[in-house]
Order: C-alpha cells, then sequence, then structure tokens
C-alpha cells in the first residue's frame, strides 16, 4: 500500500475533472473520454453522481462562514482558501483488490486523517499495471462549517498504511515499518542531507530551474555525470548556504528581539506620561501645545474626557504606525538575507557545474593525447630503399 498525498486545491471541479477523465495526448481535439475510470462512489454526500458531487462539495466549501454561524461558532479567522484535499492509494501490482476493498481501504485512509465526517468523492482507475483510487475530500465540515486540521498528514498516513498491511499478513515496504517503528521509540527520522529534495522543491517554487534537470540527459558523446557523486555536491553547497542563512536570521533575530523592547518601553512611557499628563491642567496644556489646535484649548482647559480618549487614540494610531514600519524593516531584512542566500546559492551551483566541465575537457584532452601517442607508438616505420642485386641486372635501388 502506498499512500501519496497530491496536494491542497481550490477548485473541486478541476480535480474532480482531472480524475473522472482520460488523461490527453499531445495535439488530442477528441472529446474528453472516461475509459481509465473503473467506478466511483461518494461518502456523507446525498448524490451518488460524481459531477453533482463535485458542484455539491463546493457548495459546502463556500457555504462554511453560513454553516459556522447556524452552529453557533465563531466566524473569525481567515477565510479557507485551499478546501480540497485530493490523495491517492495505491497497490502492489500483484495484488488484485475488488471495490470492497478498496472502499474499505478509502474509509480506514479518512479515519486516519481525521476526514471520516467530511464529504468524499472516490475514482478508481485501472489504466496502469497496480491498481489504484483517487479521493477527493472536502475539508469542510458540512455540520460546523469547520476545516479539518492536516498537520503530519504523511505521518498518519503512512502509519496507518503500516497498520494496514499488517492486517494483510504481509509488510510490503520494510524501510517504512522501521522507520516508524523508530519514530514510536522517541527517534527523530531524517533522510541524508543529500537525499533530501527539500532545496530543489523550495527553489522550483520561487522559479530557479535546477542545473540537474538540464544534466540528466548527457548528450550524444558526452560521458554521463555521475549523479550520486553531484547530488552530494550540491548537498554539501545547499547546507554551506544553509548555515550563513540560519546565521543571518539569528542576527536578524537578535537585534529585531533588542528594537522591539526598545520600542515597546518607549511606547509604554509615551502611554504613561500622556495619562499623568493628562491629570493636571498644566500638563493638559503641554499636550495641547504639541497639539496646536486652538479648538481644544477650552477642552484641554475643563479636562473633558472625550478630548483625552482622542488623544489617547491618535497616540495608539502613532504607535501602530512604528510598528507597522519597524515589522516592515525586519521583513526587508530577511527577504535580503533569502536574496544572498539563492544568489550564493545558484553562484556555487555554476561554479561547480564550471569545474565539472573543465575536469571534463582535461580529462579528454589527456585522452586525446594519449591516443594520439599510442597510435604512433604503434605506426609501423618505413622501411628504408636497399640497393638493387647487381646480379640481376640495372642499378639504383629497389623497395
Amino acid at each position: 500500500m502506498v499512500p501519496k498525498i497530491n496536494g491542497l486545491g481550490r477548485s473541486f471541479a478541476g480535480v474532480a475533472a482531472y480524475c473522472l477523465h482520460d488523461a490527453p495526448e499531445p495535439d488530442d481535439r477528441r472529446p474528453e473520454t472516461s475509459e481509465r475510470v473503473g467506478w466511483t462512489d461518494t461518502r456523507n454526500l446525498a448524490t451518488i453522481r460524481p459531477e453533482r458531487a463535485a458542484r455539491l462539495m463546493a457548495a459546502t466549501a463556500k457555504a462554511a462562514p453560513d454553516l459556522k454561524r447556524l452552529a453557533g461558532a465563531a466566524r473569525g479567522g481567515r477565510k479557507l482558501a485551499k478546501p480540497v484535499l485530493h490523495y491517492s492509494l495505491s497497490w502492489a501490482r500483484d495484488e488484485t483488490p475488488d471495490r470492497r476493498e478498496m472502499s474499505r481501504a478509502v474509509d480506514g485512509s479518512l479515519e486516519a486523517l481525521g476526514l471520516e465526517g467530511r464529504e468524499a468523492l472516490i475514482v478508481a482507475h485501472d489504466d496502469t499495471r497496480h491498481p489504484h483510487v483517487h479521493v477527493i475530500a472536502n475539508r469542510v465540515d458540512p455540520e460546523t462549517g469547520k476545516a479539518a486540521k492536516l498537520g503530519n498528514s504523511k505521518l498518519r498516513l503512512s502509519r496507518w498504511a503500516e497498520g494496514y498491511e499488517r492486517e494483510q499478513g504481509r509488510i510490503r515496504c520494510e524501510t517504512r515499518a522501521k522507520n516508524n517503528a523508530r519514530r514510536r521509540a522517541g527517534e527523530e527520522v531524517v533522510r541524508i542531507s543529500w537525499e533530501r529534495p527539500l532545496h530543489w522543491a523550495r527553489y522550483r517554487r520561487e522559479g530557479m530551474q535546477p542545473e540537474r534537470a538540464r544534466r540528466a540527459r548527457a548528450p550524444a558523446g558526452e560521458e554521463p555525470v555521475d549523479m550520486t557523486a553531484w547530488r552530494r555536491a550540491e548537498a554539501r553547497l545547499w547546507e554551506k548556504v544553509e548555515d550563513r542563512r540560519w546565521q543571518g536570521f539569528w542576527r536578524l533575530e537578535s537585534r529585531a528581539r533588542k528594537e522591539w523592547a526598545e520600542l515597546h518601553k518607549r511606547q509604554e512611557d509615551m502611554r504613561q506620561k500622556l495619562d499623568r499628563e493628562s491629570r493636571t491642567l498644566l500638563g493638559r496644556l503641554r499636550i495641547w501645545r504639541t497639539e496646536r489646535s486652538l479648538r481644544e484649548l477650552v477642552g484641554a482647559v475643563r479636562g473633558r474626557e472625550d478630548l483625552v480618549e482622542g488623544w489617547r487614540e491618535d497616540l495608539d494610531r502613532y504607535h501602530k504606525g512604528e510598528r507597522a514600519a519597524l515589522g516592515k524593516a525586519h521583513a526587508d531584512s530577511a527577504r535580503q538575507i533569502e536574496r544572498k542566500v539563492r544568489k550564493a546559492y545558484r553562484s556555487g551551483l555554476r561554479d561547480a557545474e564550471r569545474r565539472r566541465r573543465a575536469a571534463r575537457e582535461t580529462k579528454e584532452s589527456e585522452r586525446t593525447w594519449e591516443r594520439e601517442r599510442d597510435r604512433s607508438i604503434t605506426r609501423v616505420a618505413p622501411r628504408p630503399p636497399r640497393p638493387r642485386d647487381p646480379r640481376r641486372g640495372g642499378g639504383g635501388f629497389e623497395r
């Protein structure tokens, strides 16, 4: 059993269209077909038709604020941007699960993710050698309107898949079972540094094209690249720039902590000073002199409460602007650190590629020189001419 989370999305119709139709070929202008769909099913929906199920799930996600209000829950918080969860369950090639077994596995995986009460659309495909099923789940609860939390969802699916294989009587993924046992023992399980794809995934999202994708297929006549050695070199480079990034953020955090403490202390002193000054006539006149508003002179002399409250609100707005400016400055510093790290990483990749090409050219030139040397050594020298035998007549030389 191999569970795979394909990701979160915004459109139920888009994911459903992908799962319910065949993958189009390049320049394929034929109508959409559904030959690879074996069967479909739904969960917690008032229909078994897949297209209508996608529309109902989209309506439920859109009505989440109203559902919260009807359930008596607080309507605060950010709006759920990605209510669609799409994942798949795949069996081994030698397994032949029927529809009932696949449905049971889907129900178990939904329960492992805490989505047993959510709306879901199930689509089974038979276009590959291994049986697999796609699950499109709605994160929004149809009763309360709250969104399901999917923290550690991959880990939860991994544990469920191990339990599923134990129920079947055969552990097919030994590495997963060993890693889960190490986690249960309290040990942290991490991948080897040169096997981590995190830096590739991150910089691909930021628009950087990985050099490894360009060099995966060596041109004809060139020596293939040793990807293991190259991956280790890239990992060492990433760890180097990651250390620089961590040091930069550590310095930024230390400086920011000091600046925020000074700002909060200064703003608190200003609030206390305003409270003290507003209690006396002389203090209110000093505040009025700072404000330079003749309309508030009488109110400052009389100590009107609404005027003092307005001064407090003005001070709060000023303090809010100061905090926003300081936060923006720190965010700019963080982005500058990220830009420097990306620049150093790309520069390191270019230098490594340049060194690799130079080494390959040097090695190729050495091989060419050795071939020429061997050819000159093994070349047969021409035989010198010898004089003709006088008994045969004539003179001169013969070859």
